[in-house]
């Protein structure tokens, strides 16, 4: 069994560190309600379908995806990637995929192993989209096998936007397709849970998600303020609470308090380096190395911070868009959003990462390229040379997975990191 030891992070807000304690929780209650059988358990892919499921009282979605995250930051993921791999599985597949079927194998039967909260239930049912990720369709069909075909799963098919449309223009068909899908499924869940579709909870779940959303744009937004009042070591550890319970009043009291708590640091002109100068600004981009959050806080030793993500912007969509007079229409363009950012590369590279770069200030960017998604890391050299050519603004291109550590060397990735540094102290004191 391989053991791989790599730096954890250090969090600022306050906020942040409740999120953990809150994760536990949660997969703490999923524990106990296979024992006293109060609600159906469902798996549900990330910037997917949980809306869903909260608007049935008697359902309890779980995400595979943040149980790995989870197991990643606690450095438990290598002997379950191992059950995995040595079960036939390549290496060159997705990590989460990887970690969670070594669990279903083996690992969630090991007595001398903790996981958090008392580890990822046995769901009943399965739902899954293709709209954030096409892997999810294969891994959710894989888990059903896994599981003896006894786990009914419903899989959604979210068309992916073409580059004529924008999200504010979409051909009548596109939404009319995704809010039958939808229909479906909850149609689907409502057969599972014998429940009957309350109108009046879909309205709230999606005014709620709405809120939610807004609020942590919001917050999204305070941190383009210099010095930025959070870094990417706090923000990305603060997504679970937003994709977990999105639609419900528990994920709108945490993102107020985030909220909240970014804009007093804001206004009171106070950082991330704690009175330190800020002289770099940096944007991350793609799904992080969750084994080593720790990453971030590196870059302070540089008077550097992390002040905005790509990965942060695919999971709350807001922007008034979310209308509980229209719940489908609004959760159809939920959906699609989760995919619009995949649609054309050159698209992305300007209204996404550009965008980003020029409203944050940001002097570099640092892309992780992740082995086993390719879908999310095959046009970064393209991105790179367009954000250098265009823009004016550098990016230094790492590569590794975002749960298996095994292959992440810190010290080169360490060396790397200087030598950007060092250039970008440069460039800056060139133009100053």
């Amino acid at each position: 069994m391989s053991q791989v030891k790599t730096d954890k992070s250090k969090k600022s807000i306050e906020a942040t560190k409740l999120v953990y304690p809150m994760v536990k929780e949660y997969y703490a209650e999923a524990n106990k309600v296979v024992q006293d059988h109060s609600k159906k358990l469902c798996y549900v892919t990330g910037a997917g379908l949980v809306d869903l499921c909260w608007v049935y009282d008697n359902v309890l979605p779980l995400f595979p995806e943040n149980f790995n995250a989870a197991c990643a930051a606690k450095q438990m993921t290598p002997p379950l990637l191992e059950i995995a791999e040595g079960a036939g599985y390549a290496r060159e597949l997705c990590g989460y995929f990887r970690n969670h079927t070594g669990y279903l194998l083996e690992g969630k039967d090991k007595e001398d192993v903790t996981y958090p909260g008392g580890g990822l239930p046995i769901p009943d049912f399965l739902i899954a989209d293709s709209g954030s990720c096409y892997f999810h369709l294969k891994w959710w069909r894989e888990t059903e096998r896994i599981l003896g075909y006894k786990v009914p799963c419903y899989l959604i098919d979210v068309p992916y936007i073409a580059p004529r449309m924008t999200l504010d223009e979409l051909e009548a068909h596109y939404l009319d397709y995704t809010v039958k899908q939808i229909k479906g499924a909850l149609e689907f869940i409502g057969r599972i849970t014998g429940r009957e579709l309350d109108k009046d909870r879909l309205r709230e779940v999606v005014r709620l998600s709405g809120e939610a959303s807004a609020l942590f744009e919001e917050m999204q937004n305070l941190r383009k303020a210099v010095p930025s009042p959070m870094g990417s070591e706090d923000a990305l550890s603060c997504l679970m609470p937003l994709v977990q319970w999105a639609g419900t009043q528990q994920a709108v009291d945490f993102a107020r308090a985030l909220r909240d708590e970014v804009k007093a640091r804001v206004d009171a002109g106070k950082g991330v380096l704690q009175g330190k100068e800020e002289k770099l600004r940096l944007l991350f981009d793609n799904i992080p190395p969750w084994y080593t959050l720790g990453f971030f806080n590196y870059l302070h030793k540089f008077n550097a911070v992390s002040v905005i993500e790509s990965y942060t912007y695919y999971f709350h969509y807001s922007r008034g868009r979310m209308d509980p007079d229209k719940p489908y229409e609004s959760l159809a363009r939920k959906y699609l959003y989760g995919c619009w950012f995949m649609t054309s590369v050159r698209e992305t590279v300007h209204s996404l990462i550009a965008k980003k770069a020029i409203d944050y200030k940001v002097d570099g960017i640092i892309s992780y390229a992740l082995y086993g998604c390719k879908i999310a890391t095959g046009f970064l050299p393209y991105q790179a040379k367009i954000m250098q050519e265009q823009y004016g603004i550098p990016t230094l291109l790492l590569e590794g997975d975002m749960v298996d550590p095994r292959d992440y060397a810190d010290g080169p990735v360490k060396n790397r990191v200087d030598a950007f540094m060092e250039m970008l102290l440069e460039r800056k004191k060139q133009k100053s």
